[in-house]
């Protein structure tokens, strides 16, 4: 039984010739964040329903065809019917309705027709009511035999509207939201949901470092969300910093290269954070993401080269000694719980350690803190990694 979806992209919102499925959401449309979410609970066929189709979703479709979703246009109800085979499970989502994946793929393992709802406190009329305590959270889900039948008595009435009536009268059971979900109609309704899915889009970072740049990541994923901006840019931009500031540390401008490779420490989370909000799949993923740990190794060797000249060659030693230890530490700790992780080294910290070292012009003894940092926190990754291992095994000592 395949699970298909079906999205209504046809009704008008409450702002001027702009339909509620091409309202600007997180610098994207309503019906781009809804198709995505269709497509991570395992949607294989989504089926959009426009009976018009204005340059705005054209443009939208467009984006996701190229990202290769399983997005189908369909522009009448039969056309719908025609797509859908009668033992397919379908999830419909209304048009404008914001629900998280987990919720809709919980309604497309429920058995029979079944409707998400919220409590009717609070609720506006958008949020159609469903009975005495309940109103529909916008998505619902049947089998494709339910849809043929309904689509063979339609006649003049609305198909979104319709299709949740039968599936109430088919005895639909109910499950209950237990998380945000919205049904957008309005520029005011967008504004609340955009802060909701920001605050959800954390970054990945553990680190000390990573945890005190999170307010920074925040405000630039913010100023960028309803940017046409790529997830990719501020990405691709930390890597393009931490490869000028390897190079400014190699021709011995020390505080050219500390500041921009600072100044890239809080992009590649706010890159994480925005390709999480716009739903872009992984953006640890990217080749930037894979790269810009090389350009600070380098960054790294570039200063104990050019500090090579004055205190010898073991400055190259000690710049050498962390990146080969935060390799090993990475090994050691994959997989498993460490105690104190927040603590341990890691790229950005380094970059943040050096600077009260630079300030006092100590530039060899911050390489040398920065080494027996890493030194320190591998062996301490070591030792809990293991201590894990020998508790999970039954062993002690």
């Amino acid at each position: 039984m395949a699970l298909a979806a079906l999205i209504a992209a046809y009704h008008e919102s409450a702002e001027p010739a702009v339909l509620c499925a091409a309202l600007p959401l997180a610098g994207r449309t309503v019906v781009e964040r809804q198709v995505r979410l269709a497509a991570a609970a395992g949607a294989t066929r989504i089926l959009v329903f426009a009976e018009r189709m204005p340059a705005d979703l054209a443009a939208a479709l467009e984006r996701l065809r190229r990202e290769r979703l399983p997005v189908r246009l369909v522009r009448s109800a039969e056309e719908a019917a025609e797509a859908t085979e009668a033992s397919d499970r379908l999830i419909l989502l209304a048009d404008g309705a914001i629900v998280e994946a987990h919720m809709l793929a919980a309604l497309a393992r429920a058995e029979g027709p079944v409707v998400l709802s919220v409590p009717d406190a609070g609720r506006g009329e958008i949020y159609e009511r469903i009975d005495g305590h309940s109103r529909w959270a916008g998505a619902a889900a049947l089998d494709g035999a339910l849809l043929h039948e309904t689509v063979a008595m339609l006649r003049d009435w609305d198909l979104q509207s319709t299709l949740l009536r039968r599936v109430l009268q088919h005895g639909a059971s109910q499950i209950a939201a237990d998380g945000p979900v919205a049904i957008l109609d309005s520029a005011e309704d967008l504004a609340a949901l955009k802060r909701d899915i920001l605050a959800a889009a954390n970054a990945s970072g553990v680190g000390w470092a990573e945890r005190a740049l999170a307010p920074v990541e925040r405000l630039l994923a913010l100023l960028l969300i309803a940017s046409p901006v790529g997830a990719w840019a501020p990405g691709y931009l930390a890597l393009g910093l931490t490869a000028l500031g390897a190079a400014a540390f190699a021709f011995h401008w020390l505080w050219t290269g500390l500041v921009l490779t600072l100044l890239a420490t809080p992009l590649d989370g706010a890159a994480v954070r925005l390709a999480r909000v716009r739903m872009e799949g992984e953006a640890e993923q990217s080749w930037w993401s894979h790269l810009l740990p090389v350009f600070a190794g380098l960054a790294l060797l570039g200063l104990g080269a050019s500090r090579a000249e004055f205190d010898g060659w073991g400055t190259m030693l000690l710049a050498a000694l962390p990146i080969a230890f935060l390799l090993a530490q990475g090994v050691e700790v994959r997989g498993h719980p460490v105690r104190g992780i927040v603590f341990l080294a890691e790229r950005k910290g380094l970059a943040w350690l050096m600077l009260p070292f630079a300030v006092f012009g100590q530039w060899t003894a911050g390489l040398a803190a920065l080494a027996g940092y890493s030194v320190a926190s591998f062996f301490w990754a070591q030792r809990q990694a293991h201590r894990v291992s020998r508790i999970g095994t039954g062993e002690s000592g």
